[in-house]
C-alpha cells in the first residue's frame, strides 16, 4: 500500500553514500576562452618513451582477443599503457630491450 503523508521521503543508503560527491567527468566549461578539458590535449597521457626500447607485436583473431591479451599483459607483466598500441586486431608493445624475449614470449603465449 502507498504510502500517502506528507512527511518527507527518508533517504535512502545509495542517496547518502553519493550525496556531497562530485561527478565521476568534468563539468563542460562556461566560458569561451577555456575549452571543456581538464588537462590539453596530449598531456593527458604520459610519454611513451621507454629507455631502449624495442617492438613486439602480434596479430590476433580480431580486436576483441587483442584487447583482451593486452588488459592480462598490463597486468601481468606489467606493462606502461601509454607504451602499447592496438589497432585492429594487431596489438604492438613498446617494451625495455632487456625485457623483449620474456614479454614476447608471454605475448605469443596470450
Amino acid at each position: 500500500m502507498p504510502n500517502h503523508s506528507n512527511g518527507p521521503k527518508p533517504i535512502s543508503d545509495h542517496e547518502r553514500g553519493v550525496m556531497d560527491t562530485f561527478p565521476a567527468s568534468d563539468p563542460l566549461s562556461d566560458t569561451a576562452t577555456q575549452g571543456p578539458r581538464a588537462v590539453p590535449a596530449g598531456e593527458d597521457h604520459p610519454s611513451k618513451h621507454v629507455p631502449d626500447a624495442v617492438t613486439v607485436s602480434r596479430h590476433f583473431k580480431d580486436h576483441e582477443t587483442a584487447k583482451l591479451a593486452l588488459e592480462a599483459l598490463v597486468r601481468s607483466v606489467p606493462l606502461d599503457r601509454s607504451a602499447t598500441e592496438l589497432t585492429g586486431a594487431e596489438l604492438r608493445l613498446s617494451v625495455p630491450r632487456d625485457d623483449a624475449k620474456r614479454i614476447e614470449a608471454m605475448l605469443q603465449s596470450v
